[in-house]
């Protein structure tokens, strides 16, 4: 059902684009068996993605990088997550052993530290409750205290 709504939603994406000889292409396919494959073909990118019949996806789409140049990746989606398997996808760092230097706190955060977690003001007092929630709260314990007795006595 999700996928229904993520391929319409797409198909309304792709229609609502101005129309001339250059805005693009639209192809969609759905089985009954729950499988399905589209196409988009725009100007400036383009996206194919297809679902098997064991729920897996695979697909590709290319977009404009920020050299102008068109990048493609390919992709696989299913039990093992998804995972791009061909494309420009930046590398991680490698692991060399070493430990990064622990972060040095400023002269501000260290004299934070040294100050009490929380400084009352002397003209600050206890909060009392209304006459309204003294009652309340009589009225309450007065029935928890007869429950906890007939609860000790059966």
């Amino acid at each position: 059902m999700n996928m229904l709504l993520v391929l319409s939603s797409l198909l309304v994406v792709a229609l609502a684009r101005p129309h001339s000889d250059d805005a693009g292409t639209v192809s969609v396919r759905q089985s009954s068996a729950g499988t399905y494959k589209y196409v988009v073909n725009l100007k400036d990118s383009s996206r194919t993605e297809e679902r098997l019949a064991d729920g897996s996806v695979v697909g590709e789409y290319t977009v404009l990088g920020i050299d102008g140049k068109p990048h493609t990746f390919k992709y696989t989606a299913g039990v093992d997550g998804f995972r791009i398997v061909e494309g420009p996808v930046p590398q991680a760092p490698v692991d060399n052993n070493v430990a990064p230097l622990p972060v040095q706190e400023t002269p501000e955060v260290l004299a934070a530290r040294q100050l009490p977690v929380l400084q009352l003001s002397p003209e600050l007092s206890a909060i009392e409750d209304t006459p309204e929630v003294k009652a309340a709260k009589e009225a309450f314990y007065a029935v928890y205290n007869a429950a906890l007795k007939a609860a000790a006595t059966s």
